[in-house]
């Protein structure tokens, strides 16, 4: 009697086992940390997203993957999703002002859909002499206006992949993606809609075509970036 007792004990406690282990493997399944992040650390203030029905989960961002031979860029001069060294897209005309010396600022205008709207001229405090950097303003004087738009053109300016002008379009293509490309008033750019950025394409690398009639696949991987613009 007490020996089949035993082994019907022993059978309920494997059934039980068996009924419990896939829930475990589900939950593993659910938490794990989703491969295919892009390398882009997210901006200040945001959080990154958890599976739905998942407990949150801190989702970890692949380093970026540096080009060979690429300068490597201060904390002044660092391109990022929306962001150029302490330019933020989005910023108020007031504190770029607080964060800009005045003597570095160059009050100026830009055409956008018949519109005339204002914009600065922003020149570099460690390199004077290099092009200056356009930032493009919208709204309007009663509700103030904001950062709209970064054309840079200064080569101190790169992602943390070493990307920028000067870099050959290939690299940006490769590390940042690319979505389409078309023609701009700024000149002809391939966009990366992932990491909210357009590269300006030296037009002596592009064939004898309409910008309309351009494609990707007419870009050479060696053409050279010759403005990067940042927008919203």
């Amino acid at each position: 009697m007490h020996y089949r007792l035993s082994l019907l004990s022993t059978a309920l406690a494997g059934s039980l086992l068996a009924t419990t282990l896939p829930g475990c493997d589900s939950t593993t399944t659910r938490n794990a940390t989703d491969p295919g992040t892009p390398p882009f650390t997210p901006a200040a203030g945001t959080t990154a997203g958890a599976s739905p029905g998942a407990a949150a989960v801190a989702q970890t961002a692949s380093p970026p993957v540096t080009t060979p031979g690429a300068p490597t860029p201060d904390s002044l001069h660092l391109l990022s999703p929306g962001r150029a060294g302490r330019l933020r897209l989005g910023m108020r005309e007031e504190r770029i002002r607080a964060v800009v010396p005045a003597s570095l600022l160059r009050a100026t205008t830009y055409q956008d859909k018949g519109q005339t709207l204002p914009a600065y001229e922003m020149r570099d405090a460690q390199r004077p002499d290099a092009p200056p950097t356009v930032l493009h303003l919208i709204g309007d004087s009663a509700q103030g206006f904001r950062l709209r738009r970064i054309r840079i053109y200064d080569p101190q300016y790169r992602t943390a992949e070493g990307i920028g002008v000067g870099s050959p379009f290939g690299a940006a293509r490769q590390n940042l993606g690319l979505t389409k490309v078309r023609d701009t008033p700024a000149g002809f750019a391939a966009v990366s809609g992932e990491v909210q950025m357009a590269w300006l394409i030296d037009p002596k690398s592009l064939p004898n075509k309409q910008p309309q009639e351009i494609s990707s696949a007419d870009i050479p991987p060696a053409a050279r970036i010759t403005g990067v613009l940042l927008y919203q």
